[in-house]
């Protein structure tokens, strides 16, 4: 990755860490490397990172688990208090309603999952940005024009409440906070 993707990340990242709660269990899908659960390493009880990219490694707090998402998730029910998704939902193509009803299985009740998804005007601005050699922009032909609104309707037919939609950087990225109420 290159600076600008690098910057980008880190702002993505500053959006969510305050709604990121001390000592949660969180599971950040398509994490890349597990930056991330790094970043906010001091406030979670225990991370848990997966992609199919990712380096398998673990600690006592961090674990880092290298797995495609055509499945069902390696978790038991109501494993996490928090499930994170940067700049990954986008790419899900098919897999996209699979993972969001495994993120309701996986989460809590009462849990959250966060998610960042850029407006659809992104892939033109970053299809330039990586022509100039600006950013790598991983795996762009991926997006296949995924539609950001509908992220609200995928979410809510698998049990999640949206909580919170707000636009950043610029207008061109979005935040989803959904929550998982009721019984589970």
């Amino acid at each position: 990755m290159r600076k600008l993707d690098y910057l980008l990340q880190r702002w993505r990242y500053s959006v969510a860490i305050p709604f990121i709660p001390l000592g949660c269990d969180l599971l950040d899908i398509g994490g890349f490397d597990g930056s991330f659960l790094k970043r906010v390493h001091e406030k979670i009880h225990r991370g848990v990172c997966i992609d199919p990219h990712v380096e398998e490694k673990s600690n006592d707090k961090i674990m880092l688990i290298k797995a495609r998402f055509d499945r069902i998730l390696p978790f038991p029910d109501d494993s996490f208090d928090i499930i994170t998704m940067f700049a990954v939902y986008e790419h899900l193509g098919e897999q996209r309603k699979l993972i969001a009803d495994e993120s309701f299985r996986v989460c809590r009740k009462n849990g959250f999952v966060l998610l960042t998804v850029p407006s659809n005007m992104v892939d033109t601005i970053l299809m330039i940005l990586k022509k100039i050699r600006l950013i790598d922009g991983m795996s762009l032909e991926e997006h296949e024009h995924f539609n950001v609104s509908d992220t609200v309707a995928i979410f809510e037919t698998a049990g999640f409440r949206l909580r919170q939609r707000s636009r950043f950087q610029m207008g061109l990225n979005n935040l989803f906070i959904f929550q998982k109420t009721g019984i589970s």
